[in-house]
């Protein structure tokens, strides 16, 4: 993986924070603030794609591919985030052909 570096500033309390639970989880900071960053982009796409699913702009095999996560995984989210879980033969088509590599 390649690395950028960016140079930001964090408030007092909120790094006071990372340091502590950093400390609690026996890691340095910027591995720490690092796995905080991956948890929390991977949770808002899974977030923002099921708002698309829910206004029916991508279908739930779309909205798993573009959050990086398997269909299993974003169907078990569903209830969670009380979203019915949507489905016709237009949307059953167009998984196929997705599937189908079309």
């Amino acid at each position: 993986m390649s690395t950028s570096t960016i140079a930001n500033e964090l408030p007092a309390d909120i790094l006071k924070e990372i340091e502590f639970w950093s400390k609690k989880e026996r890691t340095d900071t910027n591995s720490f603030i690092l796995r905080l960053i991956d948890e929390g982009l991977r949770e808002w796409k899974i977030h923002k794609v099921l708002k698309m699913y829910q206004k029916q702009e991508i279908t739930l095999w779309r909205a798993a591919e573009i959050a990086g996560v398997s269909l299993a995984e974003l169907l078990s989210e569903l209830p969670k985030q009380k979203i019915v879980f949507q489905y016709d033969t237009e949307e059953l088509t167009e998984d196929l052909e997705y599937a189908r590599g079309k």
